[in-house]
């Protein structure tokens, strides 16, 4: 009888055990599917410098079993630690599949690892196919997503995938199960981990990655002419907004390509999210689904925006945003604002 695929997945929680990243459990939602295909399990991996429990969201998408690596100098992400605390593990387990998100985190560590563990790695992966189990397919887009490239594993030892935002959904099962945990203490030395962690920085909103945004003000090429890109600009450091954009801006060369927001640019999911001069074209609206509220602002009243959008405002932003950056700055010197 074959043995079961053993499918390893790296969820990103943070310190306090249960807040999982929506990336995370997408990656583990995906895991959990391809296990029901091909008859596997699924074990979720946990990092942390002390005892913590088993988070109970793992029961909800088919993790069966975990394991949690503690060691003083895993407090913090590092992919020196992280690496050499999973080697062994790794190495007697041979698990089939070990799926990360293509995150800051995954694409640190999952190179580091295919090189240490000599296979291969599928970066920034959109599809799997598993029709023929014993050479999977993985595909991932190349030239600026015009191709998708076609990777197949030439190794019998672990593959390593990152998954691209873009194409996870979160779906957890209808009901939980129970999930085992071991305790892994690695005993790291700490010359061997020769990155030290020295401080968390606080991210500033003008620079910090679309996908870790909380407020995102996003340009679409109503709004990226020369006139109203600096208003854009100037409304989105008001309310503490990160810029995202569209691709037809990215190809004007307007806004670069990491701010870009899409099914081929980044998923993104903030609290607030405000497309200023976006049509609303399927692939834009796939990478903001997630988010908490959306509100557009267009001239045209059929624009496909509006059918996604929490909030719809049919204006020209010629004269909107001079009124709304106004309203905002007398509002922040405690005058009345006008009615």
């Amino acid at each position: 009888m074959a043995k079961p695929k053993e499918i390893w997945v790296l969820p990103e929680i943070s310190e306090n055990a249960e807040d999982i990243s929506k990336l995370s459990l997408g990656v583990l939602s995906e895991a959990r599917y391809i296990a029901q295909q091909l008859n596997g399990t699924v074990t979720a991996l946990v990092f942390s410098d002390q005892d913590r429990g088993c988070p109970e969201v793992f029961g909800q998408y088919g993790v069966t079993r975990a394991y949690l690596f503690k060691d003083s100098l895993l407090k913090h992400f590092s992919a020196e630690a992280y690496a050499l605390a999973l080697l062994p593990a790794v190495q007697d387990d041979r698990p089939w599949l070990f799926l990360m998100g293509n995150t800051t985190v995954g694409k640190e560590l999952a190179p580091r690892l295919a090189v240490i563990l000599e296979t291969g790695l599928v970066s920034n992966c959109v599809k799997m196919d598993f029709s023929n189990v014993e050479r999977p397919k993985f595909f991932r887009p190349v030239y600026e997503g015009q191709l998708y490239q076609e990777v197949v594993f030439e190794t019998t030892k672990t593959m390593l995938v990152t998954m691209s935002p873009g194409v996870l959904n979160i779906t957890p099962a209808s009901s939980g199960q129970p999930v085992k945990m071991a305790v892994i203490e690695p005993k790291l030395s700490l010359e061997a981990v020769r990155v030290k962690h020295v401080e968390f920085l606080p991210a500033d909103f003008r620079t910090v990655d679309v996908t870790d945004a909380e407020v995102i003000v996003t340009a679409g090429m109503g709004a990226a002419t020369d006139e109203l890109l600096p208003l854009t600009e100037e409304l989105a450091a008001l309310i503490g907004g990160a810029i995202g954009t569209t691709r037809p801006v990215v190809d004007e060369a307007k806004i670069p390509r990491e701010r870009m927001i899409g099914q081929t640019g980044k998923v993104v999911s903030p609290d607030f999210y405000l497309a200023l001069g976006i049509s609303g074209s399927v692939h834009h609206i796939g990478g903001i689904k997630d988010s908490g509220t959306i509100v557009a602002i267009n001239r045209e009243p059929n624009a496909p925006v509006f059918q996604n959008s929490d909030v719809g405002i049919i204006a020209d932003l010629k004269d909107i945003l001079p009124e709304l950056i106004a309203k905002i700055k007398r509002a922040e010197r405690g005058s009345a604002p006008e009615l």
